[in-house]
């Protein structure tokens, strides 16, 4: 151990990495049984032993020109990802390349990363601002960091690297690793995709949404049993079913079924709507009964909130939808990750408390090339487009194949065509259902079978019951966005490295420009601006944020 050489690193560390440094501040004690061997160009190699004797983590010829070949072999991504921080030599030309705007160093064994410290001078690639690293981090931490501080839109393509000898010698970490860059980066690409449809839509909705949800008062009281409609095709078959269980069950509506059950005399109790399109008002054209509450997003289009009094607002997981929630006024939760409203009304039910949940027209695909059941929005929609050569089948059936990947099934002898997006959603439900703690029953139907297993013991008696209802707000809601334009007015003009401009923001600013990063992926793919810096984006999307909170706050 070089002990001015470790005190050095160690200041340098506690620059970007305080917390590691705490750590080995705690280990100084112990000793590892690491090797170095010196390099035929007189630097040191530290070695991993195996049963096949000392494996070096580098070139013992000469290091420094093997971390270049690293650099010039390798694709570069403005986000760079490391396995295995080894003696540093491969990440240091890497360093030099100005359009990296962030760098994740992943390291195994915290007492193999002391030792380099003790024996290294790594405070080039410790002091650079860039720099996070994660030393004996789980798989569920390396994927919430992802998740928290990987935004394609501002942070660019990403690129992994590993450090050679670690596919030999560390395979259980490697994969265990690589698995849970590929499942946040798989969530992350999924998320990227729809906000790059939606972002700008969530956050003008939910601007335009404050005033009426101000007003908003209306409580729901928790319930034991709730029926759930989707608009799939079994709800034709299922409508005796429904008006029976009716009798002693909530009836909650999702609003693509809506116009169904209105076409058959079923009023239900309440409905549910999440989509921020205003294609969500043509699921309202037959009207919306006086007495029942619509439950709708903050982010759903403002028309529906003109469709009646009743109006329960709820907060999904949209960054600023958040924001509103924390600084505003808290209102209830409802997950809404599954993608579609199905999956958001199990949400809502279980929130409400229910013990029991039956499952209506919750397809997840097009039994015999049907694609909603009748009197749903679409009908009447492709009878005002259909001509003789191309009638409502036609439509119907060209809904269908618009998609690039159809898969066929078959179910008791007759074909399902499912898609994949609505494949999607049925995992994600499934999955959803399987941490819920009450029962979950879906009718039988002509469409795809959820996986719902039989055996899971489910314990109705620990359902917390809760009254559905937003809180207080701190201020009228033009204080609440005068406030908030005036935090993104005064936010840091952005910079290069990326990295670093987002370490040396505070808490606050860091949560203002999380609201905006949805409308940035949105304004990068929809206005064109691919070849934008991310400082450039940034500045972008401040000023169409401005002028949104100001068109507000001036009508």
């Amino acid at each position: 151990m070089n002990k001015k050489i470790y005190e050095r690193n160690l200041l340098a560390l506690s620059v970007n990495n305080p917390e590691i440094s705490s750590r080995l501040k705690i280990l100084e004690e112990k000793k590892s049984t690491v090797h170095f061997v010196i390099s035929k160009t007189n630097l040191l190699i530290p070695t991993i032993n195996t049963p096949n004797g000392n494996i070096p983590l580098h070139s013992t010829f000469d290091p420094i020109k093997e971390g270049y070949r690293y650099y010039t072999t390798t694709p570069k991504g403005e986000f760079m990802i490391f396995i295995g921080f080894g003696g540093g030599y491969h990440i240091l030309p890497f360093l030099k390349h100005k359009e990296i705007s962030q760098i994740l160093v992943i390291e195994k064994n915290i007492l193999l990363f002391k030792s380099v410290l003790e024996n290294i001078d790594v405070r080039e690639i410790l002091t650079d601002p860039r720099l996070t690293l994660l030393v004996e981090s789980s798989p569920e931490q390396i994927k919430h960091f992802l998740l928290s501080n990987y935004f394609p839109a501002i942070s660019g393509d990403l690129q992994t690297i590993i450090l050679q000898p670690i596919l030999r010698i560390e395979k259980n970490f490697l994969n265990e690793t690589v698995n849970a860059i590929k499942a946040a980066i798989s969530k992350i690409a999924d998320d990227y995709t729809v906000q790059a449809h939606f972002g700008k839509k969530w956050f003008t909705n939910t601007l335009l949404n404050l005033a009426a949800a101000e007003k908003s008062y209306l409580t729901l009281k928790p319930i034991k049993e709730v029926m759930i409609t989707g608009a799939g095709p079994s709800l034709e078959a299922q409508l005796d079913k429904i008006k029976e269980i009716k009798k002693r069950a909530l009836l909650l509506a999702t609003d693509t079924s809506l116009p169904f059950l209105l076409d058959n005399d079923v009023i239900p109790d309440m409905v549910i709507s999440i989509d921020c399109q205003q294609v969500s008002y043509h699921h309202f054209l037959k009207g919306l009964p006086p007495d029942v509450p619509l439950i709708i997003d903050l982010a759903s289009p403002p028309i529906l909130t003109r469709l009646t009094e009743k109006i329960i607002f709820f907060s999904s997981n949209h960054p600023f939808s958040i924001f509103v929630n924390r600084k505003w006024r808290s209102f209830p939760i409802i997950d809404t990750s599954g993608g579609n409203v199905s999956h958001a009304a199990v949400s809502l039910a279980h929130k409400l408390g229910a013990e029991r949940i039956y499952l209506f027209g919750i397809d997840y695909s097009y039994p015999e090339g049907k694609v909603y059941a009748r009197g749903t929005y679409i009908y009447p929609y492709f009878r005002s487009l259909e001509k003789r050569t191309t009638p409502l089948e036609t439509k119907l059936f060209e809904f269908i194949m618009r998609n690039k990947a159809i898969s066929k099934t078959f179910k008791n002898g007759t074909v399902i065509y499912t898609t994949k997006p609505m494949s999607s959603y049925q995992t994600r439900l499934e999955e959803y259902i399987n941490t819920l703690d009450c029962e979950i029953i879906q009718i039988p139907g002509r469409g795809i079978s959820l996986n719902i297993p039989s055996n899971i013991q489910r314990s109705t008696k620990s359902v917390l019951r809760k009254i559905f209802a937003a809180g207080p707000y701190t201020v009228s809601w033009r204080q609440f966005l005068q406030e908030y334009l005036s935090l993104v007015e005064k936010l840091p003009e952005p910079y290069l490295p990326l990295g670093k401009y987002l370490k040396n923001l505070s808490m606050e600013e860091r949560d203002i420009w999380f609201t905006q990063f949805p409308a940035a992926a949105a304004i990068r793919e929809l206005d064109k601006l691919s070849e934008v810096t991310p400082p450039e984006l940034l500045k972008y999307v401040r000023e169409w944020t401005l002028s949104k909170v100001k068109h507000i706050l001036e009508s």
